[in-house]
């Protein structure tokens, strides 16, 4: 609810965006980056070069095999190229944005900075004043919320993905079990439960409901008319199912409803409610109709803390409020992205340009990178040359099968052997002893299995800055056609050791006897 991802990755910060660089090589789109814009176009061009950006985004949106997306590029105050794929999808079909939903609480908070009725500077405690993580002496402020500097652990932020019960005000409650992994406004430390908290401070102060908020102050000066905070009413106006994939294969997805997570990670919108949301944020205002202040705007697009690699912000060197910042191709880009399990959302400001790209898409997985259309767009937008399409959602998938393949294959030999050195065990018992011929046998199959889950979930867990293993409902949520695969690995190989053990017992009368004869 994974700013890289969130991106930011997840950002909504989620599994998968915190794992999925290090599975990915993009080829075609990194290649592209790298290259850098060497044969850029003249300003003159600008409407070739969106209309080039929104075909590349479109082409490889098809390529990876996106089965609901939609894009749009804004220049100088107007749409200049948009699109959509997917049947009955239009540039007006609603989106989850994920994490991308933290730039909006981040615009509620700078417009009651404006206001004069939330200070940047003071603890959070003036607002909320039950508030208080596990270190009683800690004082978090506004600030450091926005700037992702409260010390607050990214694990904090990831524990509740699966619980869409829990309201907005239990979420940030639940902090007072959380210890601080840094000192406040030291160290960057990407965590949903800044942005959460933020969301009811919001609440608090403005005396509304986080939802009504937004929708009065954000989403109606800027005419967002399909933009929801109610997942039900985004049904009905053609919410698609978001998608997962299951070996190479799209299989839709029910996202449950999430309002106690709406300020990090569960509002939704459309690519052309986004347009006009990018208007605002690239100059503070929106058909004559002033947002924020251009005081306020400088805060959030500003880096008030850097970042690294290791923090999965794509394009970014450093952090405002709610924002990625950082170049491309020499150029100032302010973006965030969100993830959601069946989800993806990607923005990005070209500011010194006056112009921006979002792409949002009902699809979400681990081992392929939905954000490849976004970012060889972004890429053609400040003057690259146009990447070459990347087919890496075959290959990667090819690759999964047939691994897949190989391991249920080896699992059928595996049974078929032990079905028939059943049938000696008796004898091998009599000859090598119970030790060797059964306890060793089903030990090493039980610690291979303990191994795998270590391995794979505990490394995981370390992955998102956890204390422990990734829950295992998470892990399906983001990539479950790998999970089950994992998963039948650990049951086969606990299943085996227990046979064994079962098998050996049974043989042991026989064994004596073999022994007295």
């Amino acid at each position: 609810m994974p700013a890289r991802k969130d991106s930011l990755r997840y950002e909504h910060h989620t599994p998968v965006g915190l794992v999925r660089d290090d599975l990915l090589f993009r080829t075609g789109v990194l290649a592209a980056l790298a290259a850098g814009p060497a044969h850029a176009e003249a300003p003159t061009d600008t409407a070739r070069v969106d209309q080039r950006a929104a075909t590349f985004a479109r082409e490889q949106l098809a390529a990876a095999h996106a089965p609901a997306a939609a894009f749009a590029v804004v220049r100088d105050g107007r749409v200049t190229a948009s699109g959509a794929v997917g049947d009955r999808v239009s540039t007006s079909t609603p989106f989850l944005l994920g994490s991308l939903s933290k730039s909006f609480t981040a615009l509620a908070v700078m417009q009651l900075v404006d206001r004069g009725t939330i200070d940047l500077d003071a603890p959070v405690t003036r607002y909320l004043p039950w508030f208080r993580t596990a270190d009683p002496d800690a004082v978090l402020t506004i600030r450091q919320l926005l700037d992702q500097t409260s010390g607050l652990p990214t694990s904090a932020g990831t524990v509740d993905l699966n619980t869409p019960d829990v309201t907005l005000e239990q979420r940030v409650r639940a902090l007072a079990d959380v210890h601080l992994v840094s000192t406040p406004g030291k160290t960057f430390h990407y965590c949903n439960k800044d942005f959460a908290t933020l969301g009811l401070v919001v609440q608090q102060v403005s005396g509304q409901p986080y939802a009504d908020y937004v929708r009065d102050h954000i989403f109606g000066p800027l005419r967002m008319t399909h933009s929801y905070t109610d997942l039900a009413a985004a049904r009905g106006d053609g919410l698609p199912d978001g998608s997962s994939v299951w070996f190479g294969v799209d299989v839709a997805g029910r996202t449950p409803a999430f309002p106690g997570a709406l300020p990090d990670g569960y509002l939704i919108s459309t690519a052309e409610d986004m347009t006009h949301y990018m208007q605002a944020q690239l100059d503070g205002t929106f058909q004559g109709t002033r947002i924020v202040s251009a005081a306020g705007l400088k805060l959030m697009h500003s880096a008030s803390t850097t970042v690294t690699a290791d923090d999965a912000i794509p394009d970014s060197d450093g952090y405002g409020f709610g924002w990625g910042v950082g170049t491309l191709h020499g150029q100032p880009v302010v973006s965030h992205e969100g993830d959601t399990a069946t989800f993806s959302a990607n923005l990005g400001l070209l500011p010194d340009q006056r112009a921006g790209l979002v792409v949002l898409t009902a699809y979400n997985g681990v081992l392929f990178d939905t954000a490849g259309a976004y970012e060889g767009a972004l890429s053609i937008l400040t003057g690259a040359t146009t990447p070459q399409t990347s087919h890496v959602f075959l290959t990667t998938y090819g690759l999964v099968d047939l691994v897949a393949a190989l391991i249920l294959l080896a699992m059928v030999v595996s049974v078929i052997r032990l079905v028939r050195r059943a049938r000696l065990l008796p004898g091998r018992v009599a000859k090598r002893g119970v030790t060797r011929a059964v306890i060793v046998p089903t030990v090493v199959s039980l610690l291979a299995a303990a191994a795998v889950y270590a391995l794979v979930f505990f490394g995981l867990g370390a992955t998102m800055g956890a204390g422990g293993a990734m829950p295992i409902s998470t892990a399906f949520g983001y990539a479950p056609d790998i999970t089950v695969v994992v998963l039948a690995i650990i049951a086969f190989l606990t299943a085996r050791g227990l046979s064994v053990l079962i098998l050996g017992l049974t043989a042991l009368p026989r064994a004596r006897n073999m022994r007295h004869a």
